[in-house]
């Protein structure tokens, strides 16, 4: 049997090449005539959306070439598209000195074309956001140690206040400087499911709650158990940062019947947003 002639495979790769790159083009033009039904000046961002789709490039991979190469072809083609439905996209990034690795967790997830702004606390990344509707921002995902945690004053009712609407890693990758850390996406939008997801529920309480008690609220009101549960004190007043299967709406009305099962006469339960479950974790 002959060999392979290598001029002839060389031809067949750059037809392929060819094909696919039209089929790039051709995905810009559906994206294009999608951007024409939405109202101008919003933000083209969809993570429920992004999830699904990378989920099912993934479930149906196989062969040789790497699965995380084509999670960030991916990636990078998405948040291409986005740009380009949103003129003056931008991503706040919270990059302290001593941590630089959030840049690299972001550049990952969003790619190399949406200009990037760093700050050195994630106040400043949520002044950013809070300044524009097409500023996307990234902060620290939330431990219990944090001396001036951010996630407490999205419970607010000003409209300017964004909500979660991604975590990242979505995919860990096995090289990336950014191993170890984990961190939220803000943005001005509605967070909306992918169909495996986790709900953020802020919980304000004059005194202390313990976790048997948040609970034994939570089945009360019909929600979910907690996943994860997050207790700071700021000022002498308790907050609790809960995780919970879902996506939940701010409206929701189990959320009224969480703040009555937990007695709060001083405080109030708010949902800040949820994000797709990352496809390395468990569902």
């Amino acid at each position: 049997m002959d060999a392979p002639n290598l001029e002839i495979l060389r031809q067949e790769i750059d037809a392929i090449d060819t094909e696919l790159h039209g089929l790039i083009r051709r995905r810009s033009e559906v994206v294009a005539n999608i951007s024409s039904t939405k109202p101008a000046g919003g933000l083209a961002l969809r993570p429920g959306r992004e999830a699904q789709v990378l989920r099912k490039r993934l479930a149906s991979h196989d062969g040789q070439f790497p699965a995380g190469a084509v999670y960030r072809m991916w990636r990078e083609m998405m948040s291409a598209f986005t740009l380009i439905q949103t003129p003056g996209l931008k991503i706040a990034i919270c990059r302290p000195t001593d941590q630089p690795g959030y840049w690299d967790l972001a550049r990952d997830h969003f790619g190399c074309q949406i200009p990037f702004v760093a700050h050195d606390t994630p106040a400043g990344v949520l002044a950013a956001v809070r300044a524009g509707t097409t500023t996307i921002g990234v902060v620290p995902a939330p431990i219990e140690a944090d001396s001036a945690p951010w996630w407490p004053l999205l419970a607010g009712k000003d409209t300017t206040l964004p909500t979660v609407v991604a975590r990242l890693p979505f995919l860990s990758m096995p090289n990336a400087r950014a191993r170890g850390i984990s961190a939220f996406v803000l943005a001005r939008i509605d967070a909306e499911p992918s169909g495996s997801d986790r709900a953020l529920v802020a919980i304000e309480a004059k005194n202390g709650l313990s976790r048997d008690r948040i609970a034994t609220a939570l089945a009360k009101a019909g929600l979910p158990a907690f996943t994860s549960a997050l207790d700071q004190v700021l000022a002498g007043v308790h907050h609790y940062l809960v995780e919970v299967p879902g996506v939940i709406a701010d409206e929701d009305p189990r959320l009224r019947d969480l703040e009555a099962a937990l007695g709060l006469e001083k405080g109030c339960a708010a949902a800040i947003g949820a994000y797709a479950v990352p496809i390395d974790a468990k569902a």
